[in-house]
C-alpha cells in the first residue's frame, strides 16, 4: 500500500468517527431535549404539585447496595411514596421493579416496606414485570388501566418516564424522590447511564415497542 493510499484510508477512518460521535451527539442532544420538555416541566418534589386521584406508580431499584446497606435511592422513593400517600392524594400504588434474579424481588421489597410505614396492603399493587422503565409506564396503561399517573423516582429517572407517559398520551405527573449522600463517581456514573437510557427511550418511542411481557388486564382497587 502507498502512501497517498494510506493517508486517504485514515483520512475516511477519521471522518467516519467524527460523523458517529456527531451522530450519538444529536441522538442524546434530542433524548435530552425531549426528556426535559416532555418530563421535567411534569415534575416536582412537593406533594401539593401532585393532581388528586391518581395512580401512583413507584418504580424499582434494588434494596441494598454493597455490604447490605440501604441503597439512598430505594430508601428516597420509598419516602416519597409514603408522604404521596399520607397525602391522601393517591387513590393505590403500584410498585413495579424487576424479580427475575432468585431471592431478588423489587416490588415485593417496595411492598413490605410501604406496608411497615402504613400503607394498607390492599391499596399496593405489584408489578412483576417492570423489567424496565419503559416497560412500568407501558404496562401501567396497558395492564393495569392506569392513564393518570403520578410517577415517583428520583428527579433524572422520573423525567424521563413521565416522558414516556406523556408520549403515549397519559396524563403523567412526576414526584421527585431526594437523591440522599452520593459522591462524585456514583453521580458521575448515574449521569452516564441516564443518558444511554434517555436513548433508548427515543428507538422505544419512535419503534412503539412492547413491553417484554404484557399478559390479562389487572384491576386496580377502586
Amino acid at each position: 500500500m502507498t502512501l497517498l493510499p494510506r493517508r486517504r484510508w485514515l483520512r475516511r477512518l477519521v471522518l467516519a468517527a467524527l460523523a458517529l460521535l456527531l451522530g450519538l451527539a444529536v441522538l442524546v442532544g434530542v433524548a435530552e431535549l425531549w426528556t426535559h420538555g416532555c418530563g421535567g416541566a411534569h415534575c416536582s418534589p412537593k406533594v401539593e404539585d401532585c393532581p388528586e386521584g391518581a395512580v401512583a406508580l413507584v418504580l424499582g431499584c434494588s434494596k441494598y447496595v454493597a455490604r447490605g446497606r440501604v441503597n439512598y435511592y430505594f430508601a428516597g422513593r420509598m419516602d416519597a411514596a409514603e408522604r404521596l400517600w399520607k397525602s391522601g392524594r393517591a387513590r393505590c400504588l403500584i410498585v413495579s421493579g424487576d424479580n427475575r434474579p432468585r431471592s431478588y424481588n423489587e416490588p415485593r421489597d417496595m411492598k413490605n416496606e410501604l406496608i411497615r410505614r402504613g400503607v394498607p396492603a390492599g391499596r399496593i399493587v405489584c408489578d412483576f414485570a417492570g423489567l424496565r422503565t419503559y416497560d412500568s409506564v407501558v404496562r401501567a396503561q396497558r395492564v393495569f388501566g392506569a392513564d393518570k399517573l403520578v410517577i415517583v423516582s428520583q428527579p433524572a429517572h422520573a423525567a424521563r418516564a413521565v416522558a414516556i407517559a406523556r408520549s403515549l398520551g397519559m396524563d403523567a405527573t412526576g414526584l421527585e424522590a431526594p437523591l440522599g449522600p452520593l459522591n462524585n463517581r456514583s453521580l458521575l456514573k448515574q449521569a452516564g447511564r441516564e443518558r444511554a437510557a434517555r436513548v433508548a427511550m427515543l428507538f422505544d418511542l419512535m419503534l412503539g415497542r412492547a413491553p417484554r411481557h404484557l399478559g390479562e388486564p389487572v384491576a386496580l382497587p377502586e
